[in-house]
């Protein structure tokens, strides 16, 4: 088999010259019109790359795809095509659209392998990352990838702390797979492996709570992949989209756990009202009004960062963090509902999915954004504690409390809060499932609310008040719920089977999130 070599000023020549351009563009092989005929080993936009950009067929080594020729150097570099789309939040920018594959984990032989050489450390110490934009907001057919434009191009490295954090990611998966093949010792048959196949299925749920920027794709055999989270970090710097950085050193998620034991031992038990004094943070806005942010805003102080959002920092966009304040009852009791995501009805009706090598299957829970949310994220909770009332006529004379109905809220502590596997196989999946069932099966049913006494509720607008069937907070701990002033029929955005509604979000039940906190240590 032939290798693909590249000078690599060559090679930002070819890719300079396409940016902007459509795929349809670039084709000048007929690509399109013949897709049919193709075997698509790293997707539409992958093959085309490879075919009308750099001149070679597609092929299934496991190897590098490039040599990349700078000087007297060789470099064995990867090619990845990736997909990016536009995040309205907290400002408009790219991030990915979904994880990148990386390489096959090989767990029967992986146990043999060091990081150094390894396919997966082969795979990522190079690469040519080529970004195409895909414009829909939906899956669509393999001919329809025509019309999406190459936004950008760049050859990537990690830095020292990302490595670090990838060779531990790779080590603790090599572990694991070490583990299940030192359980069962002897003649490595057809059904020796099925015995190790479904080990590795029952167990590697655990490596969910280890892992900083890998995942492993949800089927058999499994894939290393980068999660979307370090996918967008990328994309966000490449296309100059600058996160805040933190002063200290952050290589793994367990550096984030060990500065937030330092933040806990030096901070907790304070108030919000002292902690915003300290911080000289404004706990009223320019309206003179109560600021619901300086809770937030004092934990990214904590932390050395000076952004008013916790996740405009980088460390948490990397490790997949989201952070949340949560404020717990002074019994420890419920907190609010925690609202998550907004729900791509799009991806709701997806009945197929094309994988890279072109095969087309069922589209699957664990293929949706729904298990990806829940699996590839974590919830960084900042607990803070509501006072014992009995207390507040003192603290009320001073004006730090006087002016801010939270600033008596003590500060407690974190805790790191990954969903469990049956939380996500159960609780999320029967939302998922009764969602897409009333969509595609058109069960979808717009409800006319009601007072106590019956009669029909009337919002200030003078609309009577609607909403659509989807499961509620008394129907299931992960539900829906619409985002809006209120009801009223202009602030009903979104359309779905002909029902207008409020834009509708997963939210969380608060009940929930304490039960899950409940059996999770402080960090």
């Amino acid at each position: 088999m032939s290798e693909h070599i590249y000078d690599k000023s060559d090679l930002i020549n070819r890719f300079e010259n396409i940016l902007g351009l459509t795929l349809e563009k670039i084709d000048n092989k007929n690509f399109f019109n013949r897709i049919k005929e193709y075997s698509l080993q790293k997707g539409v936009a992958g093959s085309l790359i490879e075919q009308c950009v750099l001149g070679y067929e597609p092929d299934s080594k496991q190897e590098a795809d490039l040599i990349v020729c700078e000087g007297e150097n060789k470099i064995r570099t990867e090619l990845k095509t990736t997909g990016i789309v536009i995040s309205e939040k907290p400002v408009k920018h790219f991030v990915a659209k979904e994880p990148m594959s990386i390489t096959a984990v090989g767990i029967y032989d992986i146990a043999e392998q060091t990081f150094e050489t390894s396919h997966f450390w082969e795979k990522l110490e190079h690469m040519l990352i080529v970004y195409y934009h895909y414009m829909e907001n939906h899956p669509v057919e393999a001919y329809d990838y025509r019309v999406f434009p190459i936004k950008g191009y760049e050859f990537h490295e990690f830095d020292e702390l990302e490595v670090e954090a990838l060779r531990q990611d790779w080590e603790n998966v090599r572990f694991l797979a070490e583990r299940i093949i030192n359980h069962h010792p002897g003649e490595r048959n057809k059904e020796w492996k099925k015995i190790v196949k479904q080990e590795y299925i029952d167990t590697h749920g655990e490596l969910r709570r280890v892992l900083n920027y890998i995942d492993l794709a949800p089927k058999f055999p499994p894939r290393f992949r980068l999660k979307k989270p370090i996918v967008s970090s990328i994309i966000a710097k490449h296309f100059g989209y600058e996160l805040e950085q933190l002063p200290g050193r952050y290589s793994t998620v367990s550096d984030i756990d060990k500065k937030c034991r330092e933040l806990t031992e030096r901070y907790s038990g304070e108030l919000i009202g002292k902690l915003a004094r300290r911080f000289g943070i404004s706990i009223v806005s320019e309206k003179g009004i109560d600021r619901k942010g300086v809770a937030e805003n004092i934990v990214t102080a904590m932390f050395g960062g000076t952004s008013k959002k916790i996740n405009q920092i980088e460390i948490f966009e990397k490790f997949g963090l989201i952070a949340k304040t949560i404020v717990i009852t002074s019994v420890g009791g419920r907190t609010e509902d925690m609202k998550l995501f907004h729900v791509n009805f799009d991806e709701i009706v997806q009945q197929e999915l094309i994988e890279d090598d072109g095969t087309v299957r069922e589209f699957m829970f664990e293929d949706s954004e729904f298990y990806s949310y829940f699996s590839d994220y974590e919830i960084l909770c900042i607990i803070f504690q509501e006072p014992d009332y009995t207390i507040l006529e003192t603290l009320k004379r001073d004006y730090y409390f006087r002016h801010n109905s939270l600033s008596a809220n003590k500060f407690i502590g974190f805790k790191r809060l990954l969903f469990s596997d049956d939380f996500i196989d159960n609780t999320v999946r029967r939302l998922w499932e009764d969602l897409r069932d009333k969509v595609i099966n058109n069960k979808l049913v717009d409800v006319v609310q009601r007072n106590s006494d019956g009669f029909p509720k009337v919002n200030k607008s003078g609309d009577i008040s609607s909403a659509p069937n989807f499961m509620k907070s008394k129907d299931n701990d992960v539900f829906m719920r619409g985002s809006g002033v209120d009801s009223a029929l202009i602030h009903k955005t979104e359309c779905v089977n002909g029902i207008k509604m409020l834009p509708q979000y997963v939210w969380i039940k608060g009940s929930a999130i304490i039960d899950e906190l409940n059996n999770t240590e402080y960090l």
